[in-house]
Order: structure tokens, then C-alpha cells, then sequence
């Protein structure tokens, strides 16, 4: 069955929704694989950029006003929107929220932007810029919007994001080059494996956090409401934004807005707030995937 077909089905919403649960219900056993997760994106990256060829990702490289929406949409829309949180949620909660929206595009986006039939290669090409940029403009958004500074490790994000992303497209691109094989038939495959690391992925990464939802189930169940809805009204403007470019550009510019990178946003919180200011990060994490849900349904027709 080909990417296609599986993702025009219910397929992939469905195993969104089972991997949060599994987040939820079983922790313990999300934990275990919690320390991979870094090697997990990297397959994930591999078999995403296993289907891309060089001049994709130039052409992409090269539509400047299709980065440039995107990035605006992902470092300066969203983090407007999280300042709404402000007559609702205590100071802790707000600095959550905002750094939760100011993070760049998780990696992942490029995965998401194959599911919807979007463009895969500028969907990897404004993740990757957006991440190198939040070295910047995470910073900087913080101390303007909340009076705090953080650090962020440029050398650790540099390694990374060469980790996550240029090794597994270097991999990908060597290895159709110098060897001879069928890899249309390998990347049909391939988008089951893709499904298996997601639920992973999504597993390991809700586990940690289950403990501080547990602590108040109710205020996290408000705050997840939120950001859902400032999440659904962000992808909705930045689909809007960037429906000139055409479909496949304008919904992987939404993606790139709403999915963001949640494992930054908990390393920088951790370090710079400590533990009071996870329930929003990890309320991000949950919302942003509950946000692909109806989403495929809207558009799997396009």
C-alpha cells in the first residue's frame, strides 16, 4: 500500500491518537526508550528524506518568499498569539506558553508535510533554517515578552540538528546514488516504519511529563483547551497566509507554524524555570498532535 493510500485513510490519525494515550496509560514503558529519541527522529528523518532528490531541496532552498511567510508565521505570529494567555494563567504558566510557541518547527515537520501532501523538501528546508534561527530569536522573544533570559546551547543544537537532519539526508542521498535498487518500492514501505517511530516518538516524549499532569489534572485539561485553540487558529492563519504559493506550500507553512519543537522547548524550560513550568510544555506537545487530527480530516481531499 502506497504513502498515499495509508495517509488518506484514518490510519494516521489514528496511531496520533493511540500514541498519546500509550504517553498517558503507560509511562513506565515510554520511558525506556526516552533516552533514544534523538536516534528515533533520525530514522524517521531518513526515510523521509529517502524519497527527496537534491534539486528538490534546491528549488526549495531558492523560494524565498515561501521561507520568509514561514518563518514569520513561526516566530512571530505564534508567540503574539501565546501573550492571549496572559489574563488566564499565572506569570509561571504564560513564560511556558510563550517559550512552548516561540520554539522553531520541529524536524518532524518535513514527515507531516508527506502526510498531508504538502512539500516535503520545503518543509525540511524551513524547519532546519527555523531551528538554526531560535539560537536568536528564542532568546530574544523571552526577554522581550517576558523580562527573562535564557540560554540556548548553540553548539549542542548545532550537533543536533547535523545529528537529526544532515545525517540521515546524507545517508538517503549516498546511498540511492551509489547503490541500485528499487527505492520507490522501499519508501512505500518505508511510511509504515515512518507510523512505528512516530508512536514512539510521541510516547517517549508525553511519559516524562505525566507525573506533573497527574498533580492537577484539571488545570492541565484547561490549558491543554488553550493551546489547542491558539494552535487551530495559528494553522488556520498561516494556511491563509501562504495559500498564494499554492497547497503544497501553504499547508506545510501550517505545519511548520503549529508543530513545534517540544523537545527544545523542554530542555530550555527545565534549565532556565525548572519543573513548575513543564504542565504547559507538555500541553503543547499533546495539543499540537490532537491538531492533526482534524486537520487530515479537512484536508485529506486536497
Amino acid at each position: 500500500m502506497s504513502k498515499d493510500s495509508l495517509a488518506g485513510q484514518f490510519l494516521t490519525p489514528s496511531v496520533i491518537l493511540l500514541s498519546i494515550v500509550l504517553g498517558f496509560v503507560f509511562p513506565d514503558i515510554g520511558l525506556i526508550w526516552k533516552p533514544y529519541l534523538a536516534f528515533l527522529l533520525m530514522l524517521l528523518m531518513f526515510f523521509v528524506t529517502l524519497g527527496l532528490e537534491p534539486e528538490q531541496i534546491a528549488k526549495s532552498l531558492r523560494a524565498y518568499p515561501v521561507i520568509g511567510v514561514g518563518l514569520f508565521a513561526v516566530f512571530v505570529l505564534l508567540p503574539l498569539l501565546s501573550l492571549l494567555a496572559r489574563p488566564f494563567f499565572s506569570p509561571i504558566i504564560v513564560a511556558g506558553v510563550l517559550l512552548a510557541f516561540s520554539c522553531p518547527s520541529a524536524v518532524a515537520t518535513a514527515f507531516w508535510a508527506g502526510v498531508f501532501k504538502g512539500d516535503v523538501a520545503t518543509g525540511l528546508v524551513i524547519s532546519t533554517i527555523a531551528n538554526m534561527l531560535s539560537v536568536v530569536t528564542v532568546p530574544m522573544t523571552m526577554l522581550l515578552a517576558m523580562g527573562t533570559t535564557v540560554n540556548v546551547d548553540i553548539v549542542g543544537m548545532v550537533i543536533n540538528l547535523a545529528e537529526i537532519v544532515l545525517i540521515p539526508m546524507a545517508a538517503s542521498l549516498l546511498l540511492k546514488r551509489f547503490l541500485r535498487f528499487d527505492w520507490k518500492r522501499i519508501t512505500g514501505y518505508g511510511f509504515r516504519v515512518e507510523l512505528a517511530l512516530l508512536v514512539l516518538l510521541v510516547w517517549g516524549s508525553i511519559a516524562p511529563g505525566v507525573a506533573i499532569v497527574e498533580s492537577n489534572v484539571s488545570e492541565f485539561a484547561v490549558l491543554d483547551v488553550f493551546m489547542f485553540l491558539v494552535l487551530t487558529f495559528a494553522f488556520g492563519v498561516a494556511y491563509a497566509l501562504g495559500r498564494r504559493f499554492g497547497y503544497e506550500q501553504a499547508i506545510v507553512i501550517a505545519i511548520a507554524t503549529s508543530v513545534k519543537n517540544a523537545a527544545l522547548s523542554l530542555v530550555i524550560g527545565l534549565a532556565a524555570f525548572g519543573p513548575q513550568i513543564l504542565p504547559p510544555l507538555i500541553a503543547n506537545l499533546v495539543a499540537q498532535n490532537l491538531l492533526l487530527v482534524p486537520a487530515r480530516a479537512i484536508f485529506k481531499k486536497n
